[in-house]
């Protein structure tokens, strides 16, 4: 004979799983609202990571790095 698990036990576990998944959406559209949010408030000047320098080249250094030079 087979190990049978009643019906009901398993409707019963399949709706606590479905309640589970609804209660985990709901923490998760939370979380993400919080997340926008608190990403709205960044300024973009301190969001930059990497420093960025100009480089100062000199005409003659231009024309060569157009015509593929250097």
């Amino acid at each position: 004979m087979k190990n049978q698990i009643p019906l009901r036990k398993l409707q019963s576990e399949i709706n606590s799983l479905l309640q589970d998944d609804k209660i985990s959406d709901e923490k998760n559209e939370e979380y993400k609202k919080k997340l926008s949010e608190d990403i709205k408030k960044f300024r973009p000047e301190e969001i930059k990571n990497t420093i960025t320098v100009e480089e100062k080249l000199t005409l003659w250094l231009r024309i060569k790095k157009v015509l593929g030079i250097t």
